[in-house]
């Protein structure tokens, strides 16, 4: 039987968490603040522990903090609970290490999956260390097969608007999208979004700050339901640090996204808005249409902080393009008719 540690300082949450968490089989301790929480965690080391933010004598932070500095509790599978949703705290504590969140009110169906989920990756990490890395490096060479690393990963549903990764925050695991859409965009300082792209199946997240050792560039949030798996950092570095083929495609992938961004800004600078348009609906009908009717999804706000312009822009200019016959528009969906002219706007 797991246990779990709740450290929140207000009881009745505490004793409905609780409550939850044994009918489902678990077993629980709660800890009335941080400075409590620390000493059981030394007396009982719980399986998973669920903290609150704001507490007295020792917040949340601080827990998590603590918790960092001792080898034999920084790998506990560790859940901020909080009643603040805004990206700056979430950032604070995925920074420190914490594993997930769960924003108050939240539901026993939620509480449940993240703690599952959360149980179910540390087992997995633990057997993962003690996997022999010769036999595992030998599979993946005979097979050759990059998409073949997800088979070392754990997969996972993601819903929609849910956050797989922050800005700023260091990363773990490296992302394999199985199904779904993933949205990647950068913040300015005044909190604008700055789309960096859209991905989908077969497309990788995380690698470049996983080879840089750097903390990640980007956020990326869920734009449609996905499956993800989720491949463990060390895993994907003993991989391409032992496999040259394996690194050589990482490469290209690192070499194509650069690529991409100076287009970009060469397209910013010089093309006009009509020309940016016309290239980005080519884009994402390639990257982002779903087969079954062939329709941009993507929101007119996304598409315009592509673009780099307002959306009143946008909408002007998809007007414009409609009533040239070069589109469709379907309620909050575009549907390209002639690609090929859009094509010579783009290039002109």
């Amino acid at each position: 039987m797991n246990t779990v540690l709740v450290i929140e300082d207000n009881f009745d949450v505490a004793d409905n968490i609780a409550d939850i968490l044994r009918l489902a089989g678990y077993d629980v301790i709660i800890a009335a603040n941080g400075k409590i929480g620390m000493e059981t965690i030394q007396e009982r080391h719980p399986d998973l522990i669920i903290c609150d933010v704001m507490m007295p004598e020792l917040d949340g932070y601080g827990v998590r903090h603590l918790l960092n500095q001792r080898p034999e509790t920084a790998d506990i599978p560790f859940i901020f609970l909080t009643a603040k949703s805004n990206r700056e705290d979430l950032r604070t504590g995925m920074n420190l290490g914490a594993d997930d969140y769960l924003t108050k009110p939240f539901d026993s169906v939620d509480l449940l999956r993240v703690v599952d989920l959360r149980l179910k990756k540390s087992v997995r990490t633990r057997e993962n260390r003690l996997d022999d890395a010769h036999t595992f490096l030998g599979e993946a060479k005979e097979r050759g097969d990059l998409q073949k690393i997800s088979e070392k990963g754990h997969s996972r549903k993601a819903r929609k608007r849910e956050f797989l990764f922050l800005e700023g925050q260091p990363l773990n695991d490296l992302y394999l999208i199985q199904d779904g859409k993933i949205k990647t965009y950068k913040s300015s300082p005044d909190g604008k979004e700055l789309i960096t792209g859209f991905h989908g199946k077969g497309d990788f997240l995380g690698y470049a700050a996983l080879v840089e050792n750097k903390p990640s560039h980007e956020t990326a949030v869920v734009a449609e339901d996905a499956a993800i798996v989720m491949i463990p950092k060390q895993d994907f570095l003993t991989m391409i640090f032992s496999n040259r083929e394996m690194a050589r495609k990482f490469i290209q992938l690192l070499s194509t996204n650069l690529v991409e961004a100076e287009n970009r800004l060469l397209h910013l600078a010089y093309q006009s808005v009509r020309q940016r348009v016309a290239g980005t609906l080519l884009k994402l009908q390639a990257d982002t249409t779903t087969s079954a009717n062939n329709l941009i999804t993507i929101s007119r706000k996304d598409i315009s902080s592509i673009v780099g312009t307002a959306t009143e822009s946008l909408n002007r200019m998809l007007a414009d393009f409609k009533e040239e016959g070069l589109l469709e528009l379907e309620h909050h969906e575009i549907r390209l008719l002639d690609s090929s002219k859009l094509e010579k706007i783009a290039r002109q």
